[in-house]
Parts: structure tokens; C-alpha cells; sequence
């Protein structure tokens, strides 16, 4: 097979175009310091130059895999693009992974290389010895002028192994080659174009590889990341307005958040004009509080994952959908083709009864072999050119017509519903409420919306259980 140029080869002549502007502005945590650290076109391809001879010097190789054990932060993204620029696959390990969950990924993969910010604790140290796994510490790098070109690769040799969300069971590996990559990147650009100067606050650190190799401005949001720890609402506002950020993108979890202390404190933030939100379903509450908070924004639902992003997009707008027809996502991205595995009907959320069954997408920017359908492990149907959601893998059994999503995007509506559950068995649904909304409004509302309801019982639980990565999703099987 051909080689071609590495997808690192798009971001560093993007990065030598714009070497004198800064395009990354990431908090440095200091809370002696207001000022964020910011990185040019031209330090970010100097961090990136002395991290790859690091890496080389400590015996680093074309196409082996490496696993980046190290906080999200710049150093992490320079040690990412300089793996890439090697000719190495740089490897994002689960969201919180423990000492014990890197000895089983290690046991069932073929990384024997992990590249650290700084020496790490005798456990890691124990499993990297265990394993025979090269350690190499990247702290100590120096910024050095820009010399090596990127090692050419084959267009299908990953360019990045990511993980999956474990939301319904192990977490997944997402391989996504060079081609993919690349073509994912265009595939967002076409969706959402950049402008010359346009200033993002991507909650999503995946997003800093597209923006920079479209040249977008990108100011992380000031959090603590891979954490579940409460979100500082009050700085992340303060952000918006001090770095006149245009676009931003998060997960439900996220939005709720601002939207919550925008209700409590008004702030008016003009300057904002495109909003995305994904990661999971996403209720239609939410997106209309996002309009009413945001009127000079295009608000976007974004539905993908990380092997295809995105699959379909929609800009909230007009009358409300209905919460019966489930999820509405919009319409599939114009380079990808779309089957529905039939399941079985839909009883309500359409005129007529509607087939529903397992989303399968294929396409250029999709991470499978050429030509191959991704299962996405989504339910729902495609109607009057929308792609809407009404169940997910290991949970999507119907009950008489109706589907978990259906269920939980009607209660989404009910004031004091602040998260909620439909976990299918066989008798009907367990409907697992967190916040205070009562069981007569939840009665009343199912009877009035499902004249004939599929069996159901309450459960009232103080949280319920959400992945690591998004907090967004639930975790079916952790129910109790």
C-alpha cells in the first residue's frame, strides 16, 4: 500500500502558517495567576519538536503503540501530535483508569511504550515493570526549532487509539487511521465552517486536533478534567466573557450546569454564536432554555461517536419535538449512508406505527474497514429526512411499542425531574428518578401521554449512575 503523508502532516502546515498567532489558550490552574498560558502556532510546534526527540532518543519507533499516561493538558496534546509525527500511535487510555485497569489493558494489547509528564507512583512503575512496558518521562522536554518532517504512513495505520465511554459494558477501543482522521475533519468543516479568527471553547479535548488544523482559536474551559468534581460555573462564565468565545461545545451534563447559574446570575455574553451539544441524548428542555439564554446563537444538537463524528446535526429551531417520537437528532451527515436493523414497531410518536430497530452507518469519515457499517449500538428511525433516537444497546427491548428513550424523554419535561432512567425487563419498564418530582406528577403525566401504558414501576434513587467521560450517560447495568 502507498504511504502518504501523516495527518499530523495538515496540523503542522496549519501551525507554520499561523506561527506567529496564538491558537491555543489553556488555564493554568494557578490560582495565584488570572493569566491562562497561550501557545503559538510556532510554540506549539517547538514543544512538539523537542517531544518527539525525547521520545526517539528514548528508542520510540514508526507505527508502535504508545499510551499516554499523563493529565490532560498541553503537554499531553504536543506529546500526542509528536507520537503522530513520529510515526508512533499515540493511545488515550480510559477515562479514570486505575494501576488495575492499565494491568488489563496492557495484558490484553500490544503497548509496551508509555510516555508520562513526570516519574510516575511505584504502582504504574510495578505494572509498566511487569509488563516490560518502556517508560519515557516527557517533563523535561525542551521547546527546539523545527527541523524533522513527519514520517510518512500508510493512509490505514491508526492515527489515534481512543476508548469509548464504557457506557454499556468494557470500554471499546476506537482505532481511527490517517484516512478516517482526515476525513473526519473535513466532515466537521463542512458542517460547521471555520472563519479566520473564530475563537472555540471545546469542552471535548479531541476537538483540539480539528481546530488545529482548521486554525481555530481554542480556550480550554477552566475544569477539572476526567472528573466528576462540580464544575466552577461562575469562572467558566467569566471565560466566556474575558476571551470573547464564539462557539462552544459540551455534554448534558456541562450545559445543565451553565444553564443553571445563568438562571441564578443573568449574564449577558453576545459574543457567543454557535453552541454544540453531545455526548448523549440530549433533552429538548434544555435545548430551548439554551435558546432562550443564548437568543444570538445557533444552537446545534450534535449526534456521534468516537468513530464517527459527527452522524447527524441538527439546529434547534421552530416548534418543540415532540419527547414521544424520542430523541431527534437530525439529518444524517451528507457523505454517510444509513440502515435501521429492524427491531419492531413504534406504537406512538408517529401517525403510523413506525419500524424501529439498530442504527448501522458507513461512510469516509466512519473508523471501520472501508465499505464495513459501523453499529453504532443505537435504536431508533429515520422520518422526513430526521434521524431520531428512541433506545440504546443492552436496553432496548419494547414494551408494547415503546422504547426506554420514549419514556425518558417525556419525564425530561416534568419540572423536578433532574435525571431519570427507563430500564426495560420483561414484565415492562423500572423508571429510576433522581429529584423531586412526585410519583402522582409522574403517574399522571405517563397516563396522560400513553393511554395505554406499557407496566412500569418507581423507583426513586438521590443519584444515578453515569459514565466517567461524559457524566452524561447512564449506566443501565448499575441500576439498583
Amino acid at each position: 500500500m502507498a504511504l502518504h503523508a501523516n495527518f499530523f502532516e495538515h496540523i503542522r502546515e496549519t501551525l507554520l502558517r499561523h506561527h506567529q498567532q496564538v491558537l491555543v489558550v489553556w488555564p493554568t490552574g494557578d490560582k495565584k495567576s488570572a493569566l491562562p498560558a497561550s501557545y503559538t502556532g510556532q510554540d506549539i510546534l517547538s514543544r512538539v519538536q523537542g517531544i518527539r526527540e525525547v521520545l526517539t532518543g528514548s528508542g520510540a519507533r514508526p507505527a508502535e503503540l504508545i499510551l499516554l499516561a499523563m493529565p490532560v493538558g498541553i503537554d499531553l496534546i504536543c506529546t500526542l501530535l509528536a507520537i503522530m509525527a513520529l510515526g508512533a500511535v499515540p493511545v488515550l487510555p480510559p477515562a479514570g483508569i486505575s494501576p488495575t485497569g492499565l494491568m488489563r489493558l496492557l495484558r490484553r494489547t500490544r503497548i509496551r511504550a508509555l510516555a508520562t509528564q513526570r516519574t510516575p507512583g511505584i504502582a504504574v512503575r510495578f505494572v509498566g515493570w511487569s509488563f516490560k512496558v518502556r517508560l519515557t518521562v516527557i517533563g523535561g522536554a525542551r521547546a527546539r526549532p523545527v527541523t524533522l518532517q513527519p514520517e510518512p504512513v500508510s493512509e490505514e495505520q491508526p492515527a489515534l487509539i481512543s476508548y469509548s465511554s464504557g457506557s454499556t459494558g468494557i470500554p471499546k477501543a476506537i482505532r481511527r487511521a490517517h484516512r478516517v482522521l482526515l476525513a473526519q475533519h473535513h466532515a466537521i468543516e463542512a458542517v460547521f465552517p471555520p472563519w479566520v479568527g473564530q475563537r472555540d471553547f471545546p469542552l471535548f479535548p479531541n476537538l483540539l486536533l480539528h481546530n488545529l488544523a482548521a486554525g481555530i482559536v481554542s480556550v480550554l474551559p477552566d475544569v477539572a478534567w476526567g472528573t466528576a468534581a462540580p464544575l466552577p460555573t461562575a469562572r467558566l462564565v467569566q471565560q466566556l466573557q474575558q476571551e470573547s468565545i464564539q462557539t462552544m461545545t459540551g455534554n448534558v451534563w456541562y450545559f445543565e450546569s451553565l444553564v443553571r447559574y445563568l438562571q441564578q446570575h443573568p449574564t449577558a455574553l453576545p459574543d457567543v454564536v454557535g453552541i454544540g451539544v453531545g455526548g448523549s441524548p440530549v433533552p429538548e428542555p434544555l435545548l430551548q432554555e439554551l435558546q432562550r439564554l443564548f437568543p444570538q446563537a445557533a444552537v446545534h444538537v450534535i449526534y456521534g461517536s468516537s468513530e464517527a463524528e459527527p452522524i447527524a446535526v441538527r439546529q434547534v429551531g421552530g416548534r418543540p419535538h415532540n419527547p414521544l417520537a424520542g430523541y431527534c437528532v437530525g439529518a444524517l451527515h451528507p457523505t454517510l449512508e444509513c440502515r435501521i436493523e429492524h427491531l419492531g414497531r413504534l406504537a406512538r410518536g408517529s401517525e403510523t406505527d413506525q419500524p424501529v430497530g439498530e442504527i448501522h452507518v458507513r461512510g469516509p469519515h466512519v473508523a471501520t474497514e472501508p465499505g464495513h457499517w459501523l453499529r453504532t449500538g443505537d435504536f431508533g428511525y429515520l422520518a422526513n429526512g430526521q434521524l431520531y433516537l428512541t433506545g440504546r444497546q443492552g436496553n432496548e427491548r419494547l414494551h408494547q411499542g415503546v422504547q426506554h428513550y420514549q419514556l425518558e424523554h417525556l419525564l425530561y419535561h416534568l419540572p423536578g425531574v433532574e435525571r431519570v432512567a427507563a430500564r426495560s425487563d420483561a414484565a415492562g419498564f423500572t423508571l429510576f428518578v433522581q429529584g423531586t418530582a412526585t410519583r402522582q406528577a409522574i403517574e399522571e403525566l405517563l397516563a396522560k401521554n400513553f393511554p395505554v401504558c406499557p407496566q412500569y414501576t418507581i423507583a426513586f434513587r438521590a443519584h444515578l449512575p453515569v459514565d466517567a467521560r461524559h457524566h452524561s450517560k447512564i449506566l443501565y447495568d448499575q441500576l439498583r
